[in-house]
């Protein structure tokens, strides 16, 4: 187990935050009235702020609504509409806002008592702010979430396949010894950075359909022993 790296995204893994509830109330502020859940799966869920953002003010007409048309402008509300939904998130995490997904972090315990390394890897900043704000219990006492991974690079890239490019890489560094990497992702943009990057995939299924090596629906259903075996299953040898 000692030999194996694992590398875990945040939102909607870990913690269920209210990010899709901040841009709908930021949308709604700037006018937009029918963001709902599809337009935040496709264009929103999982990619960096301020695309996420860019893709809410052109494609629900608020850049025109606005009279945004020079890039300079476009670039003024842009920032605007980004910073204004970032307030109203870390608003809601101060009020607790958010869900903590129990059974991964049992999960996330027990392999780290055998031996596993990890690394939190969110292109969130939001990420790594909240995850020392989480309290845990682990071997009797009260930690911060953050506390539990050997490496944490969330906020530290723009998008999904940097961060996990740059957690790969110190896992490397500090752990030498590691010679098996997994991700744990619940979106196919995660999935396919994790799979580019020469990464096992563990796909967290809620609602999108995940092309992962291996697929679950609850932290419930994965073992010590399935991670092993699907390791070896790739050519691996532990």
């Amino acid at each position: 187990m000692k030999n194996i790296g694992i590398v875990w995204d945040f939102d909607g893994v870990l913690v269920f935050t209210p990010h899709e509830e901040a841009w709908r109330r930021a949308a709604k502020h700037y006018g937009v009235d029918d963001f709902d859940h599809e337009f935040y799966v496709q264009y929103v869920s999982g990619k960096p702020r301020y695309e996420g953002a860019d893709n809410i003010l052109m494609l629900k007409g608020v850049y025109d609504k606005f009279n945004a048309k020079t890039d300079e402008e476009k670039q003024k509300l842009l920032h605007e509409f980004a910073e204004f939904k970032n307030k109203i998130v870390n608003d809601m995490f101060e009020n607790k806002e958010y869900e903590i997904n129990e059974n991964a972090i049992a999960f996330l315990i027990q392999a780290k008592e055998a031996g596993i390394k990890h690394a939190l890897a969110s292109a969130s900043k939001n990420a790594a702010k909240l995850a020392k704000k989480i309290e845990v219990e682990y071997k009797g006492q009260k930690i911060s979430l953050n506390e539990l991974f050997d490496i944490n690079v969330s906020g530290l890239a723009p998008n999904k396949k940097l961060v996990f490019e740059m957690a790969l890489e110190k896992l490397k560094i500090k752990f030498p010894e590691l010679r098996a990497f997994l991700v744990v992702e619940d979106a196919p943009t995660g999935v396919k950075a994790g799979k580019e990057l020469g990464m096992i995939t563990l796909g967290y299924v809620r609602e999108a359909k995940l092309d992962a090596d291996l697929t679950f629906r609850d932290f419930s259903e994965l073992s010590l022993e399935k991670i092993v075996s699907l390791i070896e299953s790739k050519g691996v040898r532990l």
